[in-house]
């Protein structure tokens, strides 16, 4: 005698008692939600994109990077560009990714722009003229997270946090301490050597 077609698996998962399946909480979007939330008092509550996706993004959604004497967007995307420069030139010792195992030298942002590195190798060199404390904080705030989008660097939170309850919200971290302020005005001074060309003005104090 022949055997039946076997009925379709039950799918796996926890279930009301009448037998139907329990929605899954999805963690990923309630994390966005909750950030966009935290910052939502800021930019109309527009900034998503740049608090979802770089520590220099959460910077300048609170506004840490108004007030340097140049366009607080224009310090965000250099940031962000030499960052994305750096980890294209530097993808690691070797010259190989760790992600991909392929040699990327010179092949990061603006790829087609910059074959060799030579627009990254005179940016890193503004960058490093505006002087080793600057240089590390460049390292720190746009480098160092360049691949972990969702981290700031530890001096970073606290100024966020120092912005978000002065705009009323609740936060669980550690306010400013002293040091946070002149670390960060030590990275905006080095990314304005990129905004502004080589040699361009210091920025006054925050």
């Amino acid at each position: 005698m022949s055997r039946g077609r076997p009925g379709r698996k039950a799918k796996p998962g926890a279930r009301y008692k009448c037998g139907k399946l329990r929605p899954v909480r999805d963690l990923g979007n309630e994390r966005v939600a909750a950030e966009a939330a935290r910052f939502g008092s800021f930019h109309g509550g527009k900034g998503g994109q740049w608090v979802r996706e770089s520590a220099i993004g959460r910077a300048w959604a609170v506004g840490l990077l108004d007030g340097f004497g140049a366009d607080a967007a224009a310090i965000r995307d250099a940031g962000l560009g030499y960052a994305a420069r750096y980890w294209g030139y530097y993808p690691s010792p070797n010259g190989v990714s760790n992600y991909e195992a392929e040699d990327r030298r010179g092949r990061g942002w603006g790829e087609s722009q910059d074959r060799g590195g030579e627009i990254f190798q005179r940016l890193d060199k503004a960058v490093r003229d505006a002087g080793r404390a600057s240089y590390k904080a460049v390292q720190s705030l746009v480098v160092d997270t360049y691949w972990f989008p969702d981290r700031n660097p530890s001096w970073l939170d606290r100024l966020i946090n120092g912005r978000l309850a002065a705009s009323g919200r609740t936060v669980t971290g550690s306010l400013p301490v002293p040091g946070d302020d002149e670390t960060l005005r030590l990275a905006v001074e080095g990314l304005l050597t990129v905004v502004q060309g080589r040699g361009g003005r210091r920025p006054t104090a925050h």
